[in-house]
């Protein structure tokens, strides 16, 4: 694939989550091109700059200015954050990097014997997945009823890590049209660095090589970017979070 393939198919992977988040909180999804966003959410997704965007805002939200926008850039020099930015009634609050790459039939090394990795088949280890996910992440998720949801989408699919016995970590990916998406990857505090979260990453896409996609892809802080080039991935696409000023982000 080429990058700039890359870069879209990365967007289609956060259309793809963008989507799953409308259905589970019960809002209606509206789509227009690259952009999404939520009836009742005032967030929503750009991918590249464009000259009409401030009218674009108007006709989806007729007047009101967002209080939260997150724009994605495919490498070129179109950034339409930044007009956002220089207006002064906007901040940033948080950057992340999009991020594919090839899947292909490579074998893959053995992990550390204290890890044992597992594809969540059973309630009682989705059960546990949604805990740990819950936990790393600094708000809740999703209720237990919610995983299960998701759980019961042929689409979606959770993987969870045991260290010494213990869980620690888990995944959830989701099979697009030609790749998966990792949506959500988290080890608890004590258990990072040890190449946990890559592992149960590359089971997720051993599991979609055999459904027949072709490409992984996934959105990283920049902080945490170089776990995933360690397995393989690399940057295509960059995402600029921007709230109003005074907003809690």
């Amino acid at each position: 694939m080429t990058n700039k393939q890359y870069a879209e198919i990365i967007m289609k992977g956060h259309f793809l989550y963008w989507d799953m988040l409308g259905g589970l909180r019960g809002m209606e999804n509206h789509k227009e091109n690259h952009l999404r966003w939520l009836t009742g959410d005032i967030e929503y997704t750009y991918f590249t700059g464009n000259a009409d965007l401030y009218d674009t805002v108007k006709q989806m939200k007729n007047g009101e200015i967002p209080a939260n926008l997150l724009f994605f850039t495919d490498g070129s020099d179109n950034d339409a954050a930044a007009e956002f930015l220089t207006s002064g009634l906007f901040e940033k609050n948080s950057e992340n990097i999009g991020m594919a790459h090839e899947l292909c039939d490579t074998k893959l090394p053995e992990p550390d014997r204290r890890i044992n990795l597992f594809r969540v088949r059973e309630l009682s280890q989705l059960k546990t997945a949604g805990a740990i996910l819950n936990s790393v992440f600094y708000y809740n998720l999703f209720s237990y009823d919610k995983f299960i949801e998701m759980f019961e989408n042929d689409r979606q699919f959770f993987y969870l890590a045991e260290y010494d016995g213990l869980p620690v970590s888990a995944v959830m990916s989701q099979h697009g049209d030609n790749f998966i998406n990792i949506s959500w990857a988290g080890t608890l505090p004590g258990y990072r660095k040890l190449g946990i979260s890559g592992c149960l990453i590359q089971m997720a896409e051993r599991d979609g090589l055999l459904c027949g996609k072709a490409a992984g892809v996934l959105h990283a802080y920049p902080g945490i970017a170089g776990t995933y080039r360690r397995i393989g991935y690399k940057e295509y696409s960059r995402g600029t979070g921007i709230v109003l000023c005074g907003e809690d982000s």
